[in-house]
């Protein structure tokens, strides 16, 4: 059975942001939307994504950012049905200093993030005009309370927590002009798991939407192999 990919979304939680990449991709896909009526710390929205996700199916989890630990404790707990793991400058321990959690984050995020720090931190000082139009528009459609709860569970990350999965081919696609996740704390997964396979992409933090083909080109590339493998 073909196994689906699933697409976890960033801190923007919504899968509107991935059209293009769905696009250059092949075989059944499912994109998540997190609920907002829900708390968004990492142990609600794992017990959401286990409730309402299907494992009687076998998926490819593709994880971007915010939702890397999330996938890598699914890929723990489902390791039968979770066939691969391809995450996107994501990180498995907190990329800032966790003793801002400390601090009232909400005031922060009520008002729209201006263009030149979504360039900035996401998407580089000349991205598509349709990408930036679609992230202000998702920036400003995404609560102040959802922001900072997931904001504040990002804070809560230790590297310690993070699952062995020897068995299960990973994937990690680095962000090399980041300027929001350090490289010293994306290098993390490299340590973490070093049978997984790494391209650092010439991309900002927001790689799977400024560079749409370069990542397909390199999560097929990645299912090919593990499809090799299967039936050797």
């Amino acid at each position: 059975m073909t196994p689906t990919l699933t697409l976890m979304p960033g801190l923007h939680g919504t899968d509107e942001m991935f059209s293009d990449l769905v696009d250059q991709l092949d075989g059944p896909v499912e994109c998540v939307n997190y609920p907002r009526e829900i708390s968004q710390d990492y142990n609600t929205l794992y017990a959401w994504l286990e409730e309402n996700l299907d494992w009687s199916i076998p998926r490819i989890l593709i994880a971007e950012s915010f939702s890397g630990p999330l996938a890598l404790r699914l890929s723990k707990k489902h390791q039968d049905q979770v066939e691969g793991l391809i995450l996107a400058a994501s990180f498995c321990a907190s990329p800032i200093h966790a003793g801002l959690a400390l601090l009232p984050l909400r005031p922060l995020f009520m008002l729209s993030p201006p263009s030149p720090a979504l360039k900035h931190f996401l998407i580089g000082q000349t991205p598509a005009p349709e990408l930036l139009a679609t992230l202000k528009q998702v920036a400003k459609e995404l609560p102040s309370r959802i922001m900072s709860q997931r904001v504040r569970a990002v804070l809560t990350l230790e590297e310690r927590d993070c699952p062995p999965l020897p068995n299960t081919p990973i994937l990690l696609l680095q962000a090399q002009h980041d300027n929001l996740i350090p490289w010293e704390v994306q290098t993390m997964l490299e340590q973490r798991y070093p049978h997984a396979t790494t391209h650092w992409m010439q991309t900002p933090h927001l790689l799977l939407q400024s560079a749409p083909e370069a990542a397909a080109k390199y999560i097929k590339r990645f299912l090919s192999a593990r499809a090799s493998l299967v039936t050797t």
